[in-house]
This record gives C-alpha cells, sequence and structure tokens, in this order.
C-alpha cells in the first residue's frame, strides 16, 4: 500500500467517525504496513484484522474498539496508545512497546507465559554470579532495601526485577553468559509478566536452586556451597 492510499484510507475513516453515513471504515485487514509511521493516528473502530504492524510507530494513536484480531504488533511502537475495548485476539504483541498505553477493557489479552509462584525457570548468570550489579548466590535473592519492584505490565524488561524465562529462551538469548541457573519463584514473591512480553518475566525475589556450566551442562552447583562455606567459617574465626 502507498503512502497516498494509506492517507486516504485515513481521511475517509475519519469522515466514517463524525457521520457514519458517509466516508468509510477503515479496512486495513491484512494489509502490510510494517515500520509505518502511524503515530497520532484516528483509527477508532478501524477494522486491522490480521494486519502486519511489526515494527509499526503508533505511539498516542487511537485504536479504541479497534479490530485487531491476528494481527502482527510485534515491536509496534504503541506508548500512550488508547486501545481500550480493542479486540486483540490472537494479535501477537512479543516486544511491543506498551509503555502509558491504555489497555482498559480490551478484549481476549492473554498472557503469554502464565507464570505462577512456586513454579521452577532459569536465568542466565555472568562470572561470579554477577548480574548488572546485582551479586547472586544460593538460595533467596530480594532486591535491595532502597529498591520498589517495577510492577507495570505494560512495560517490557522492566526494573527493578529480577528476570527469568525458560531454559531454551535464556540459551538463545544469552549464550554467552556462563552460568545457567534453575530458579524457584517464591510463594510470598510479587511477579511481573507483561503483556508484551518477549518470553520473559520478573519477579522482586528468586531462589536459586541449581547452578550449571552453560557451555558444558555440569552441574556446578557444590562450587558455590563450598564457596560459601569457607566464607562462613571464616568470619566465625574472626569473630573469635
Amino acid at each position: 500500500m502507498t503512502d497516498k492510499e494509506l492517507k486516504d484510507i485515513l481521511d475517509q475513516h475519519k469522515v466514517w467517525l463524525s457521520d457514519s453515513s458517509k466516508g468509510n471504515r477503515a479496512d486495513l485487514s491484512r494489509v502490510d504496513l510494517s515500520g509505518a509511521d502511524l503515530s497520532r493516528a484516528d483509527l477508532r473502530g478501524a477494522n486491522l484484522y490480521g494486519a502486519n504492524l511489526s515494527r509499526a510507530n503508533l505511539s498516542e494513536a487511537d485504536l479504541s474498539e479497534a479490530y485487531l484480531s491476528g494481527a502482527d504488533l510485534s515491536r509496534a511502537d504503541l506508548r500512550e496508545a488508547i486501545l481500550s475495548g480493542a479486540n486483540l485476539n490472537r494479535a501477537n504483541l512479543s516486544g511491543a512497546n506498551l509503555s502509558g498505553a491504555d489497555l482498559l477493557n480490551a478484549k481476549h489479552l492473554l498472557k503469554t507465559m502464565g507464570v505462577e509462584q512456586g513454579n521452577i525457570y532459569w536465568k542466565r548468570i555472568d562470572y561470579n554470579l554477577i548480574n548488572e550489579g546485582y551479586q547472586f548466590k544460593l538460595g533467596l535473592n530480594k532486591l535491595r532495601k532502597c529498591e520498589v519492584f517495577a510492577s507495570d505490565e505494560r512495560i517490557l524488561c522492566s526494573y527493578p526485577g529480577f528476570h527469568f524465562a525458560s531454559r531454551s529462551w535464556c540459551a538463545v538469548y544469552y549464550p554467552n553468559r556462563p552460568y545457567e541457573v534453575k530458579i524457584r519463584i517464591p510463594l510470598k514473591a510479587k511477579i511481573n509478566e507483561p503483556w508484551a512480553t518477549d518470553g520473559k518475566a520478573s519477579a522482586d525475589m528468586i531462589e536459586i536452586l541449581e547452578i550449571y556450566d552453560s557451555k558444558t551442562g555440569k552441574n556446578i552447583t557444590n562450587q558455590f556451597r563450598k564457596t560459601n562455606v569457607k566464607k562462613s567459617t571464616k568470619k566465625t574465626k574472626t569473630i573469635k
């Protein structure tokens, strides 16, 4: 679709919104709009069934009551967009930016992971069990006392929070991190599973159960238990 054709459709849609007996409702079903600039566009009630809107700029666009069933919105910019009442059945929102978006009464908006407290997930960590300034350890790991967990479900990869995913996801996205850790989400943990998740979620606390060498797959948990025991012994001797 050319820019002129798209503009004509949007102009006719604007007329239709003012008077449904005039103009035409925008029908962009199955149209390839990947990467298109639709920022601040008025697409209320538009038919976008199966449209390819991947990487499109839809920031501040009004998509209320729009029909987006089956639409590809992966990595789309939806910051401050209005999606109230929109039909998002089977829509692909992976990696989309929904920061500040209005999702009130959006239909068929589903979590893709289904994260639950008590379940087992995975995380990859750098050398010395340090990631992003955090010193991780076997057992329970919590945010620093001065930090407030980022729980806004519209924000992808929110921070502060400990991110985790499936084992295969971690292997694909962090192949060079040396440690692969098996974690459990404590029953009292707060969880943030974004609507536009790219495959990971976060929690305000995680319990590290086992540690593996990501290259060999060898379970090296005991190495870290010994380190912890030595440190504990040294502290005890100092106190005496």
